[in-house]
């Protein structure tokens, strides 16, 4: 009668995971220490997820299983390098083979055999990254140098790679000729997958290095975005600077050129650099305008990204052929970082690429120490295109979403106030330098970006003639004084009321900054009630309408007059609330006041930053 049944007490259960891809899918969202969860819950499970604890390595000299690293090298994923000890570097590398470049390859010209993909030790890493923590490594060539023979034999078995920082002054000149060499080549023939590159230094790499590197960058079939954090060596005639040597950057592009016609007699697709994404290499003096416009109407038809270098004085382009060069060379680039500069080369090459920008329109428009040598109050528009913010706004109002002007000297108010016009606006941060003019006075305030979600700004009160001393000591005069002080407050407060109500109206902004602009080391809102924002005397009422909000910045002291009915305001009308930052010294002196403390009850998951 028994024998008729099944015995499921005794009957094997299926595993949770059956499958390899079930068990990879649900990994990538498990941190180190959820994996060794898992590791000791059952043999089987151990079993399953033990590959994965080796997905993410970071070496350190305290590493806690460097015996077995090397067993278990073909499963990291990303390597993050960070000691001044090179044992467990020494232990993944020390068997690899050295790099042995083939015969008949170019050095410099990147292989079109993608077949090389998927063979080696390391054929699951996909990132890695080199940095220097201590000063004693950071100036030890000789260990940098053992350093970077362990990264290279790496780097020469890890043919599906996607992202890579290599260690620091990889390309200067005090590091073997051989590695600077063997980098290039492996970059250019053993890494076909890398899409990310990133090279920083602190010392000058000398202009022969950099064209080499750049030649590689720009044969290589899948690289996009190229970082260049270092700078080129001046010191000498044979620099990229300037056009006193243009033969060197002639050499440079008919280099290209030819390793361009050796890809297509080998049959490659890829004729014309992949790259969306440059930063090159920061040089004092300047690049030759040729060098500039010939690398974007000529290299770079994917480039979407662009940080607009140097300009040097003596060239013979105008602004124009730099317009040029982006609408036929370039007609993707859609995001521009720039350094306002004193010489008017860079500004006419800036202006220049700004309006060659049209077939896609500028998105966002990011630019350092903006000085456009006019008073912020002064409203009449220039013919002249030598202005960056008119040319920017008059030719993409309708596609700029952000627009960030870090360390900011000198703006028109005109400019500001046609800015923030730009329909499809999304960021505007503008950041007054400590002795710039980036403000808008209250009267101006007014946005057409009704979609703005991050604002940054800095406010200026309205300008007035009351001066004390044009009125006498008599009765008489005192009483006029009054008079006209009492109506000069009271225009101010109802401009103040206007500008507040402005910025009450974006009802899908998510993170706020003010501050106002300092005199003298003194913050104008402390002279002037006007720039209150307590619920009796001040503007926070005004501000009920930004009901999206998430991150409110004071970058001035607004919070001594706050209180209780201040924080319920902020409870109560910004339902969505998740940090308030504070500009100040001592952030728990702040927060430790009870109406701060009573917020914090009403919501455990608000946060308190200090900036």
């Amino acid at each position: 009668m028994a024998s008729g049944r099944t015995n499921t007490a005794l009957a094997p259960s299926p595993s949770l995971f059956g499958l390899f891809e079930l068990v990879e899918l649900v990994a990538q969202y498990l941190s180190r220490q959820d994996i060794l969860h898992c590791l000791a819950t059952s043999k089987s499970w151990a079993h399953q997820f033990r590959p994965f604890l080796w997905r993410d390595v970071v070496l350190k000299s305290s590493h806690p299983a460097p015996q077995f690293l090397a067993l278990n090298r073909h499963r990291i994923q990303s390597l993050y390098v960070s000691s001044n000890d090179y044992a467990n570097l020494h232990t993944l590398a020390t068997d690899l083979p050295n790099i042995t470049p083939s015969s008949g390859l170019s050095p410099l010209c990147c292989s079109t055999n993608s077949s090389i993909a998927g063979a080696g030790i390391f054929q699951n890493l996909r990132i890695i990254r080199v940095d220097y923590e201590s000063e004693e490594i950071a100036y030890d060539w000789k260990e940098r140098s053992v350093c970077l023979d362990y990264v290279l034999r790496i780097l020469n078995q890890s043919p599906n790679l996607l992202q890579l920082a290599p260690p620091e002054n990889i390309l200067y000149e005090l590091i073997p000729s051989t590695h600077i060499q063997s980098f290039l080549y492996v970059l250019a023939h053993k890494l076909p997958c890398v899409k990310e590159l990133e090279v920083r230094g602190s010392e000058e790499v000398s202009p022969e290095t950099v064209f080499d590197f750049l030649r590689v960058c720009l044969n290589h079939p899948q690289l996009v975005d190229l970082h260049c954090n270092f700078s080129i060596q001046e010191e000498n005639e044979n620099t990229l600077s300037g056009i006193q040597q243009p033969h060197l950057f002639n050499n440079f592009f008919e280099a290209i050129e030819d390793d361009a016609r050796a890809r297509e007699a080998a049959g490659s697709s890829v004729l014309r650099s992949p790259i969306k994404s440059l930063v090159l290499p920061k040089t004092n003096e300047g690049y030759a305008c040729e060098f500039v416009c010939m690398l974007l109407i000529l290299y770079l038809p994917n480039l979407e990204r662009f940080h607009i270098p140097n300009i040097g004085e003596g060239g013979f382009m105008v602004m124009e052929d730099f317009e040029v060069a982006v609408a036929h060379g370039c007609p993707k680039l859609q995001h521009l970082w720039c350094s306002y500069n004193e010489n008017d080369y860079s500004n006419r090459a800036i202006n220049g690429i700004i309006q060659g920008c049209k077939q896609w329109g500028l998105k966002s428009f990011y630019c350092e120490n903006m000085n456009e040598h006019m008073d912020y109050s002064d409203y009449n528009y220039s013919p002249d295109d030598h202005f960056i913010m008119e040319a920017l706004v008059n030719n993409h109002s309708g596609t700029l979403e952000e627009v960030e002007l870090a360390n900011c000297r000198m703006i028109r108010g005109c400019d500001l106030v046609e800015l923030f016009s730009c329909r499809n606006l999304k960021k505007a941060k503008i950041h007054q330098s400590s002795t710039g003019s980036a403000a808008m006075q209250f009267q101006d305030v007014r946005f057409g970006c009704h979609d703005l979600k991050e604002l940054q700004m800095t406010l200026a009160q309205p300008e007035t003639t009351l001066n004390p001393g044009d009125y006498g000591p008599e009765k008489d005069e005192v009483y006029k004084f009054v008079a006209a002080h009492e109506r000069v407050e009271a225009w101010m407060r109802g401009r103040a009321s206007e500008a507040y109500t402005q910025i009450g109206s974006l009802s899908k902004l998510e993170t706020l900054s003010l501050r106002f602009k300092e005199w003298d080391g003194v913050t104008l809102m402390l002279m002037n009630s006007g720039y209150d924002l307590t619920l009796k005397r001040g503007w926070l009422r005004q501000l009920v309408g930004l009901k999206e909000l998430k991150h409110f910045h004071m970058a001035a002291d607004f919070w001594s007059e706050m209180g209780r009915a201040e924080v319920e305001f902020m409870d109560a009308q910004w339902p969505k609330l998740e940090k308030i930052e504070f500009s100040c010294s001592d952030l728990k002196a702040i927060v430790e006041k009870p109406h701060w403390q009573w917020l914090q009850k009403r919501r455990p998951s608000l946060r308190y930053l200090q900036f």
